[in-house]
């Protein structure tokens, strides 16, 4: 009799976590849609979004994109339920003035697979790349929508016009971290 009280207790802490950790990863990529693919990684706007929502200043710094002379760069984080959550953000010039923007998130505990989903569900598209532990979705906008890019052809005209978008969702252990870089000529 007691092991059915024991298994009725573990399922109810088990659908009492489930949801905590499904809303604590909304929160995150809420943040991350918000600061990050809504702006666009546009570096003023990030910073604007960061500053407005409290986000504490870490000496923590992202590794940038080689070939690419940065102008701007930070770093901030801020706590989530019980999920701390880092932005880094910069943004510069390659060749022939093209401009690169950047705006990673890294949530310490996440699920690889929630995220991964909540991107696709998000941009309306299933990842170019997918590995059990990454997925990369090349886009950019037409019309307010995003739109699949796949050959060279349409990166290159991607990011002459409203520009290339690159969102990526990787899996680190516990955590996942979420990326999006832009390209715009």
């Amino acid at each position: 009799m007691n092991w059915i009280i024991t298994s009725l207790a573990a399922a109810a802490v088990t659908a009492i976590a489930l949801p905590a950790f499904a809303e604590g990863g909304e929160q995150a990529f809420g943040a991350f849609r918000q600061l990050c693919v809504d702006t666009k990684a546009d570096y003023p706007a990030v910073v604007a979004g960061i500053d407005a929502g409290g986000w504490k200043a870490t000496e923590i710094l992202a590794d940038t994109m080689k070939g690419v002379s940065i102008t701007d760069k930070t770093s901030r984080t801020k706590t989530v339920g019980d999920s701390s959550l880092t932005i880094f953000a910069w943004r510069g010039l390659a060749a022939s003035n093209v401009k690169i923007s950047d705006c990673t998130m890294r949530v310490d505990k996440a699920n690889f697979t929630d995220m991964h989903t909540r991107a696709q569900t998000l941009l309306g598209m299933s990842a170019q790349q997918a590995t059990p532990q990454k997925a990369v979705f090349h886009y950019t906008d037409a019309n307010g929508a995003h739109q699949a890019v796949s050959s060279d052809a349409e990166y290159e005209a991607a990011a002459a016009a409203a520009g290339l978008e690159i969102l990526t969702v990787s899996s680190d252990g516990a955590g996942a971290t979420l990326d999006l870089l832009t390209i715009r000529k």
